[in-house]
């Protein structure tokens, strides 16, 4: 049921930021009483905080997998960002304001996983990419890891005015073509002018919905 929960909430979240959402407006959203919804969580922040865990748990989850099964090092940049488009592609641009802002709590437990279990899967795949010969073998692993990081942060708020009403797949597309522009090597821009088509029209299709 708390799964169910967060689940709910999270989906409320991305669509109207997490400031305007209620404890009542969650509860209808589920068919639930709020007395039911008090028996999983203490309060709003205490929901925050067990919605955004949660979230991070999939993301990452779902990052491992495609670090563990796709080899090649730019096709694990494409199947992240399909998933990240997929499931971020209608976020309310002032979501990681609010969580900021009115959750300094459930932020950090962003922030955290930021630093940490992100930078540890950007860090491998630049590795990964500069072993396979795709990416320059002269790139800073550790600037290039939080300059990308930055940049999706960047993607999912609305820190940059002139990028708040941007769609986040076009957005998120745009940085993909920017880091990969950045970092590829001659070998890496000869796969993906042979192989991204597929990717291309995915995220074509995304932005325009």
């Amino acid at each position: 049921m708390l799964e169910k929960i967060c689940n709910a909430s999270e989906k409320l979240f991305v669509k109207y930021g997490i400031k305007s959402i209620t404890m009542d407006d969650v509860a209808k959203e589920l068919s639930i009483s709020k007395k039911t919804l008090y028996q999983f969580v203490e309060d709003k922040d205490d929901l925050v905080k067990k919605t955004i865990t949660l979230h991070l748990n999939n993301v990452n989850c779902n990052c491992e997998n495609v670090m563990a099964n796709e080899e090649n090092a730019i096709l694990q940049i494409f199947l992240i960002a399909e998933m990240m488009i997929s499931m971020h592609q209608n976020i309310n641009p002032s979501l990681i304001y609010d969580l900021k802002k009115y959750h300094p709590e459930s932020y950090e437990i962003f922030k955290q996983h930021r630093e940490n279990a992100m930078h540890e899967q950007v860090v491998d795949n630049l590795s990964k990419g500069i072993h396979q010969k795709l990416y320059k073998s002269d790139l800073d692993i550790e600037i290039t890891a939080g300059l990308y990081m930055g940049l999706i942060e960047v993607c999912l708020g609305q820190d940059i005015e002139i990028l708040a009403n941007t769609p986040f797949p076009k957005k998120y597309q745009t940085l993909i073509n920017y880091h990969l522009s950045a970092i590829t090597s001659e070998l890496g821009k000869q796969f993906i002018e042979n192989n991204n088509q597929e990717f291309i029209n995915k995220f074509k299709e995304y932005a325009n919905q």
